[in-house]
């Protein structure tokens, strides 16, 4: 651009000369011409450039240790003629705090020009990449002219798939995954709990003898065994090598609960606060969800630990099957 308007200037003062040594028309129509070729040159870019629109969208979600990849996508409505687009953009892990800055440059072609980006992934984490500035010079090059719109996207890196065995609390019996709790319409059956009467209790429930003796009415409110809520926890703070290894197991460990069908819960607690979040997680979408909500919050060095509070359940829950996953194992089983 610089020599560009070395030259324009060049011609600008050969045309003033020009005019100052020769006072008739065709001098005067030179100087004129030449200052208005830029305002022309601007004024024939604007159409193409404002029919052109810019889009950043990802590919997949990767797992650690390869690229991330998007496409940088130009799509444009005239067919004027529209010079090179200058991309500058920026990208950022989320979760470990990484950033960068690249730049690069598309040659308009009719309808759409992709590029493809590759940004490194070596950790776990939300990679986000935007586009920071992008401009196209004016026909003679001149002036940089700014594109509408800053389009950002996001991918999750996730997790190395790892094998994970199933903890010995999960396939215990009713002393570790199974608990008995209150039978929805009650009935028949073996475990029963007394409680007071409350209204709407049918009569059937009422147990007769031990009201007589309290002078009260009792209930006998039939139990049934039910599997025990699982909740993974993790303490999201640490080196991003370290968090790698945590990830690694809470997403195998995960996985391997949605392959047994277990629903159960995964928990963190934000490293300043201390603030308790938690996902229930159904099946892999609610994973991924779950990993994207994680993987949003950036993870310092050191923080506070989710042992130091309460799990986050509902009342209903009861006892959980608790396990911590660290980068070393997985502690728990605890109730």
């Amino acid at each position: 651009m610089l020599h560009r308007r070395i030259s324009y200037a060049a011609l600008l003062a050969a045309a003033i000369v020009f005019q100052i040594f020769f006072r008739f028309y065709l001098s005067t129509f030179t100087l004129v011409l030449v200052l208005a070729l830029p305002v022309l040159s601007v004024l024939l870019t604007l159409p193409a450039l404002l029919g052109s629109t810019l889009r950043l969208t990802p590919r997949e979600n990767i797992p650690r240790g390869s690229e991330g990849r998007f496409t940088l996508r130009l799509e444009r409505k005239s067919a004027l003629p529209l010079p090179p687009v200058q991309v500058r953009l920026t990208w950022r892990n989320q979760l470990t705090g990484e950033e960068g800055r690249l730049s690069c440059r598309l040659t308009p072609q009719p309808g759409e020009t992709e590029l493809p980006l590759a940004l490194p992934a070596s950790h776990c984490g939300r990679l986000v990449c935007g586009v920071q500035a992008a401009w196209a010079l004016d026909l003679l090059g001149l002036f940089p002219l700014p594109l509408p719109g800053r389009p950002r996207s996001a991918l999750l890196v996730l997790p190395q798939p790892a094998q994970a065995e199933a903890p010995d609390e999960l396939e215990a019996p009713r002393s570790g995954g199974v608990v008995l709790r209150p039978r929805p319409g009650g009935g028949p059956g073996e475990d029963y709990d007394l409680r007071e009467y409350r209204a709407g209790d049918s009569l059937r429930s009422i147990h007769w003898k031990l009201s007589s003796k309290k002078d009260e009415l009792v209930v006998r409110e039939t139990l049934e065994p039910r599997q025990a809520e699982v909740v993974l926890t993790y303490d999201h703070f640490g080196p991003p090598e370290e968090l790698d290894q945590v990830f690694d197991r809470l997403y195998a460990l995960s996985g391997l609960l949605l392959d047994k069908g277990r629903v159960h819960h995964i928990q963190w607690a934000a490293p300043v606060s201390g603030e308790v979040t938690d996902k229930q997680v159904r099946d892999r979408q609610g994973l991924l969800a779950c990993l994207d909500a994680a993987f949003s919050l950036e993870a310092p060095l050191t923080g506070r630990s989710i042992l130091d509070g309460a799990l986050k359940l509902p009342p209903s829950a009861g006892q959980p099957l608790h396990f911590h996953v660290t980068a070393r194992d997985v502690k728990g089983g605890r109730r």
